[in-house]
């Protein structure tokens, strides 16, 4: 039923002989002088104008693609920048999460002109971590080279070891006065060394004045003191 079905609307071919003969008896019938031109030449106008026809519809259906896509040239990236919950003191952590259906192209970070490492840690999800304060400029740039900017203030950054203020002497104890402005003195982890590796712990401290407090050593020590956010200050010590 089907190939009937077929056969019906498909179209008899005929060879150009018999093309000819027939539009000659049509010309004769309707008492019209014979067709000068070979019907050869006649199919080939027709191809000719068939593969011209298909190369204009190529055409448009290119620019009908280019005027539907002409849209998407003027999207721009939507972002949100958001500090880590889950950063350590000192060492703050920002998330970057792109909306967009476009591939993205880069992403881009400063503080103050000093370019940050931007990692990709998931699909459209990246994260840096500045190591100074000031203004944190993020830039995302799309596939189409459309890009937003955005701007943070970052001052919760601590890259310094805390610093020794003053010392003093008193009864064979040594007193020594340390300050620390960023994310403040880790007491617990204050420990000398001698040149024997002999640890020794401080015999008391306090935070409200910075005051740590060691027996007066008999050689050369190294104390340690650290801050919050894991920088650490190295004193060498020798009283005389």
């Amino acid at each position: 039923m089907i190939r009937t079905f077929l056969k019906r609307f498909s179209k008899p071919a005929l060879d150009p002989q018999t093309a000819e003969e027939i539009l000659k008896e049509v010309f004769q019938l309707c008492g019209k002088e014979p067709n000068p031109t070979p019907t050869e030449i006649l199919l080939s106008y027709r191809n000719y104008r068939q593969e011209r026809y298909a190369l204009q519809r190529h055409v448009l259906d290119i620019v009908l693609v280019l005027f539907f896509l002409l849209p998407l040239l003027f999207v721009l990236p939507a972002f949100s920048l958001a500090p880590d919950s889950d950063s350590e003191p000192g060492r703050p952590v920002y998330n970057i999460k792109v909306h967009t259906f476009l591939p993205i192209t880069r992403v881009t970070a400063a503080v103050d002109g000093y370019n940050v490492s931007v990692y990709e840690t998931d699909h459209h999800t990246y994260s840096l971590e500045p190591t100074r304060n000031g203004n944190l400029t993020v830039t995302v740039t799309l596939a189409n080279n459309q890009y937003v900017t955005r701007e943070i203030l970052v001052d919760d950054v601590d890259r310094e070891a805390p610093r020794l203020a003053s010392s003093r002497q008193a009864q064979g104890h040594l007193f020594l006065y340390f300050t620390d402005n960023a994310s403040g003195i880790y007491y617990d982890g204050i420990y000398a060394l001698d040149a024997d590796g002999q640890r020794t712990e401080p015999l008391s401290f306090d935070p409200k004045t910075g005051c740590v407090e060691f027996l007066c050593p008999k050689s050369t020590v190294s104390i340690y003191i650290p801050d919050l956010s894991g920088n650490q200050l190295q004193l060498v010590v020798s009283v005389t």
